[in-house]
């Protein structure tokens, strides 16, 4: 790149800028404009509320909408004033018999015309002709369109680095974003929250982020390979293709829990777009269960009692418990009853007789139950059968009432016409209290009762046909589950049958807004969970990424991306694997790497540095001021964001208590709280998914870490630095890391 073009670069930034400003001021006029109109409506509404209060406030919203819709204009000009474009193709069309001039296509967050000839100064990232930028080298490209594939030849590509409104440098490029400017973005301090990657996004990235050919995609990769930030800019490109019929509304995302929420709010809207929904799971279901008498124990709250380290009989149990109620048996078991309840539940109900007449006969059980109302749920049947009886009841009823008046009228007790009808009435319905309350026992199917009667006795172990379904401690697990039943409680691993059971009986809540689900860290759910989300957004398109390695929940027995894809359909759905890993340095993504026991292939972007730090405190009184001295070294380092990561809540909270005597840092132990910048004391469990400059690892002992299935909590910890590890044990070293080959750490 010579002077001139570099010359060229400047006065076509000005250009640009000076357009921006242009429109930026027309746009905060009208902004105050509307602003103005809408002070009016509001108070043209308080002062003639009495008048027509629905046409002033149906006025007054629309009005609101209109002038949400004119702020976010400015909003997004005054993103490009700092920023414009961050990239540049130079894209020959092809056309027969004609020779096209190149035209240059410049890339930024929003679209940018000249409001004079009406020219194309920034094309939105997700413009159709952007995805070359992302997908193609110099030479022969093509891209999609309303009009069908576009071909022509790419013959020039730029990247830049634009700083309020400042050119910091340019440079041309080839088929990839280079990893000059990866490095050095991923070199910088972590923020406070996590941001677009529009000007880094790579060419499989940006695959997966515009396929609009398959209803479910599934993204598997390693940590730091970037699926959160895809999944969220797959909702931006589908929020700008779809604008007509998607809007934020109908688009819903599960994070792990309310924390993680809050650290991904920014980047839609840096993006220039609305945030969508978000909720956890538990939010989801929670709705279901809202009247009936009992809680849900949450997710925090469990697991903290399984990553407590206690050992004896009761945690024991509850470990077996929650393997055997996330296990495809138990699925199976609840499968049959269900089976059961819908095709046998009448098979031995008697015929409804009174006074010696008919009123239901047996085979009317059947031929409602299975015939005339089968498609609908267990419960809406033998309501609609209860309804059914009642009707030909009716006609006895006032038969028996009519005997009544005449009996109150022959004793000549009563005189009054009022009184006799009243009371004839009563000693009708007394009549029939006993026959009611057989018909209600008959038709009325209380889910939690049903729930609770699967582990009493030995009522669902004799009806399975298969015993070896049950694990040896089936008479334990129903005690455990029914003291916590009768306390008002549903554990957390029976939420998912239950919300299933229940679902499939009376019929799920549907919510057909939703037009798009997508689930992070889909490796902590269940099969159960997956066929709730199913029934519960029958009208979803699906973008499911996690990562089987970052599993923390040590019993539970997951799905498959192989089970979920089948759940949700494979017809229509498409795997992809990421294998590039973003977030840490080589030094620190080989040590993560050597944690696990069967390693997956991870490739890493060539940002060097220090070994991670493996340090033995020889007594309790010395981790303070080894943790305090740690500190103070990141810091120098220039690193702001450190996470003191414990396994659970008890170990987070003793440090936290020793530490902020010393040093100003924040405790986050519940999922409901914010993201904090700076120095944190965080729960393994809480600290998937989040990234930071240094993580500090507490307790990479034997005691914490030595069962197979804490290999993955200590992986998930330590993945989520991107420039400093440090790990302190008191004791014995965990064996996941004194297994592994010595040049991969260094010894503090």
């Amino acid at each position: 790149m010579d002077d001139q073009e570099r010359h060229q670069e400047t006065i076509r930034l000005e250009i640009t800028l000076k357009q921006i400003k242009k429109q930026l001021a027309i746009s905060e006029g009208i902004c105050a404009l509307k602003e103005s109109e809408l002070k009016a409506t509001l108070l043209d509404y308080w002062e003639k509320c009495g008048s027509d209060e629905a046409q002033l406030v149906e006025t007054a919203n629309r009005q609101r909408a209109l002038s949400t819709i004119t702020h976010s204009t400015p909003l997004a000009l005054r993103k490009m004033l700092n920023s414009p474009y961050f990239g540049r193709i130079d894209f020959v069309e092809e056309e027969e018999g004609l020779e096209l001039q190149a035209e240059p296509i410049y890339i930024g967050i929003s679209t940018l015309r000249d409001e004079d000839t009406d020219e194309f100064l920034i094309y939105d990232w997700r413009a159709p002709i952007s995805s070359m930028f992302y997908d193609c080298g110099l030479g022969k490209a093509s891209y999609h369109c309303s009009a069908g594939t576009i071909n022509g030849t790419i013959i020039l590509k730029r990247q830049y680095k634009i700083t309020k409104g400042s050119m910091q440098y340019m440079f041309n490029a080839d088929l990839k974003i280079d990893d000059e400017v990866l490095q050095e973005i991923l070199g910088k301090s972590v923020d406070d929250k996590m941001h677009t990657i529009v000007n880094s996004i790579q060419r499989e990235q940006n695959q997966i982020i515009r396929n609009d050919s398959h209803r479910a995609l599934f993204v598997e990769g390693p940590a730091g390979s970037g699926k959160t930030s895809v999944a969220l800019h797959r909702i931006a490109f589908l929020l700008y293709r779809d604008r007509d019929i998607l809007n934020e509304k109908n688009v819903l995302i599960l994070s792990p829990n309310h924390l993680f929420s809050d650290y991904i709010s920014n980047v839609l809207p840096e993006m220039g777009e609305e945030n969508v929904l978000q909720k956890t799971f538990h939010d989801c279901v929670s709705e279901s269960i809202a009247q009936l008498p009992i809680k849900l124990e949450t997710r925090t709250f469990h697991l903290e009692t399984v990553l407590s380290n206690k050992s004896g009989h009761e945690q024991t149990i509850r470990a077996e418990n929650i393997r055997f109620k996330s296990s495809g048996n138990f699925e199976q078991i609840i499968e049959a009853y269900i089976d059961w309840v819908q095709t046998s539940l009448v098979n031995d109900y008697p015929t409804i007789e009174f006074r010696g007449q008919t009123i239901f006969s047996k085979e009317e059980w059947k031929q409602y139950y299975l015939g005339n109302f089968s498609r609908m749920p267990v419960i809406i049947r033998l309501e609609k059968i209860k309804t059914l009886i009642e009707g030909r009841m009716r006609p006895f009823f006032q038969t028996v009432r009519k005997e009544k008046e005449a009996e109150i009228i022959d004793c000549g007790e009563e005189v009054d016409e009022r009184a006799i009808k009243a009371l004839a009435r009563m000693a009708a319905r007394e009549e029939f209290s006993s026959f009611n309350e057989e018909i209600d026992k008959l038709t009325k199917l209380v889910p939690l009762s049903e729930y609770r009667r699967l582990f009493k006795g030995n009522w669902l172990f004799a009806r399975s046909t298969s015993k070896t379904d049950f694990p040896k401690e089936w008479q334990a697990i129903q005690k455990q589950t029914l003291a916590y039943l009768n306390n008002g409680v549903l554990p957390y691993e029976d939420i998912p049958s239950f919300i299933y059971f229940q679902g499939v009986l009376q019929g799920f809540p549907i919510n057909r807004d939703i037009k798009h689900l997508i689930i992070d860290e889909a490796q902590d759910y269940t099969t159960l969970q997956f066929k709730i989300l199913v029934n519960l957004f029958p009208n979803s398109t699906w973008t499911v990424v996690g990562d089987p390695a970052q599993s923390v929940h040590p019993s539970l027995k997951t799905a498959s991306f192989k089970d979920m894809s089948e759940i949700i359909g494979t017809e229509k759905s498409i795997a992809f694997r990421l294998t590039r890993s973003y977030r840490s340095t080589k030094q620190i993504q080989a040590f993560c790497q050597a944690i696990l026991s069967d390693q997956a292939e991870v490739e890493s972007v060539n940002r060097s540095g220090l070994l991670p730090t493996v340090t033995r405190i020889e007594k309790t009184q010395d981790m303070i001021q080894t943790l305090l001295h740690t500190i103070e070294n990141i810091l120098k380092e220039g690193w702001h964001s450190i996470a003191i990561i414990c396994k659970n809540t008890y170990q987070s909270t003793r440090i936290f208590s020793d530490l902020k005597a010393h040093i100003d840092l924040n405790l986050v132990i519940n999922e409901d709280d914010a993201f904090h910048q700076g120095i944190v004391v965080i729960p393994s469990y809480l600290a998937k998914g989040l990234e930071f400059d240094a993580v500090l690892v507490i307790n990479a002992d034997a005691i914490n870490y030595r069962r197979e299935e804490e290999r993955h909590i200590l992986y998930t910890i330590c993945t989520r630095t991107l420039h400093h590890l440090s790990l302190f044990y008191l004791g014995s070293l965990s064996p996941f890391i004194s297994g592994m080959d010595e040049k991969l750490y260094q010894i503090g």
